[in-house]
């Protein structure tokens, strides 16, 4: 009885934790660098979505800079 009570604590955690990662999964976080020059979106499940990069960073031609900040 009890191994089969384990079981189905173990069963619900399963189900829940499947949940919470599908609902993470549906949240988005959006981060900037350089004052706004890069920002970056990027899932609760770990998953770049865009990565956005101003042109004037581009063009000043400074790639050191640019690879910094991304």
């Amino acid at each position: 009885m009890m191994n089969r009570d384990m079981l189905r604590q173990a069963q619900k955690l399963q189900e829940r934790l499947a949940k919470a990662q599908a609902e993470l999964a549906d949240l988005t976080v959006e981060a900037t660098a350089g004052g706004g020059a890069i920002t970056v979106v990027v899932s609760g499940d770990q998953k770049v979505k865009s990565v956005k990069i101003s042109p004037e960073v581009v063009t000043a031609g400074d790639v050191e800079m640019l690879e910094d900040m991304v």
